[in-house]
């Protein structure tokens, strides 16, 4: 049976309430009036809680921050672990950095001593700012605005404070003497949330906060069925060109294959399929392919190789993309003698080429005469001898040294 704890608190009419499950909670605190708000919160509900500090050394009062945790925590009895981090051990963006070391370290304390979720302080107007930074960057996300519960690192993330302001937990502070500190660097308008919150945030009343709110929520249950569709489309790999360009959430499945792209990247993606006779996408190993009036989507196919020293190891082998026999058609047919092996046979490269008796001939060639989609192209076999030259490619044939009337080895593609 799930215990669940209920603080009310009058704070100048303003009542704040939490509801979170009793249980062993790690909660991140900076050392600013939200975090320490939801410390003190919680340190009055039944759940057994630790805190985590992180502090990066980036300012002046960084130090007093941790200073006045470290005293809350003694003067209650708090096991608190802290991370020092220091600006000139941080390569590239530091608050991608920032983030990626603090969540680690929240998961790995959380798993050593057994408890249950981070809570985190983040507020209304944390919710809003976010919101805004979303829509501004124009990149699409997996939730809009901050989730109250989700999972970062393996490890449960909660926010009980989402529906208050930022003044609402100031509030709670002074009125119950709760020490705090200030960060300088929110005065500053060099980071984007910043100026968004300046700008912004800051101008709105609560009723527009609610309104911006229920904007969110309704982007959110939007947000939800357009997952829906494109898992099922993620079930799908094959289409006729007008069908996927018809697809009704044809961006939102482009960003879960392409993600981090801006909407523009996504139209520009569709404008060449649309125009595009043949067009090639990739993330990664992740191929998205327009060819013959079909769209094709797939993970690239992992090379192979196999050696083979003598024609008795060659006899009846049944492999992923081959299988050699005794009979078989004459484009199938090869002629091998001693000095052939050792003979390799692996997936077709770009540029290999065969001598036929009419001349030599690009094997690509024969895949675009023939309308051979590209998957089949990647992992088409192809027969080498101890030289390295290509001397059989079954459907197109062995090259003019091998041609015999009395083959000895047949490979068949499969």
């Amino acid at each position: 049976m799930v215990i669940l704890c209920f603080l009310d608190l009058i704070i100048k009419m303003k009542k704040i309430t939490i509801n979170i499950p009793s249980g062993r909670y790690l909660i991140a605190v900076s050392g600013g009036p939200d975090s320490m708000a939801l410390l003190d919160i919680v340190r009055k509900t039944k759940s057994y809680l630790e805190v985590a500090h992180v502090n990066y050394h980036k300012r002046d009062s960084a130090k007093n921050d941790e200073t006045l945790l470290r005293r809350y925590c003694k003067k209650y009895k708090i096991k608190i672990h802290v991370l020092n981090i220091y600006p000139d051990d941080v390569k590239g963006n530091f608050q991608s950095y920032a983030r990626k070391v603090r969540y680690e370290y929240f998961s790995k304390l959380s798993k050593k001593n057994k408890l249950e979720a981070v809570l985190l302080g983040h507020h209304l107007d944390d919710h809003l700012e976010t919101y805004l930074m979303q829509i501004k960057k124009n990149i699409g996300v997996k939730y809009y605005g901050l989730n109250k519960t989700n999972e970062i690192f393996n490890i449960k993330v909660i926010r009980p404070l989402l529906q208050y302001e930022k003044r609402d937990l100031i509030k709670y502070c002074e009125v119950n003497n709760i020490e705090y500190g200030i960060d300088e660097s929110n005065f500053s308008d060099v980071y984007t949330r910043n100026r968004i919150r300046h700008s912004e945030i800051e101008k709105m009343s609560l009723k527009q906060k609610k309104e911006l709110v229920k904007t969110i929520n309704n982007k959110n249950k939007e947000k939800q069925i357009e997952d829906k569709n494109v898992e099922r489309y993620l079930k799908i790999d094959t289409y006729y060109l007008n069908e996927f360009l018809n697809l009704k959430y044809l961006v939102a499945y482009l960003r879960r294959l392409f993600p981090n792209k801006s909407d523009r990247h996504y139209q520009d993606m569709i404008k060449q399929l649309s125009t595009s006779k043949h067009c090639l996408f990739t993330n990664k190993n992740l191929f998205l392919v327009k060819e013959y009036g079909m769209i094709k989507i797939f993970n690239k196919p992992k090379d192979y190789s196999y050696t083979f020293n003598n024609l008795l190891a060659l006899n009846n082998k049944a492999y992923k993309y081959f299988k050699i026999r005794k009979n078989g058609s004459s484009k199938q047919a090869v002629y091998l003698n001693e000095k052939d092996f050792p003979i390799t046979i692996r997936n077709y490269k770009q540029n290999d080429s065969i001598k036929m008796r009419y001349g030599t001939k690009k094997i690509n060639r024969f895949f675009i005469d023939n309308k051979i989609s590209l998957y089949e192209r990647l992992t088409w076999p192809i027969m080498l001898n101890s030289e390295g030259s290509a001397i059989l490619v079954p459907e197109i044939g062995c090259d003019i040294n091998h041609y015999s009337k009395k083959p000895n080895v047949f490979m068949i593609k499969l």
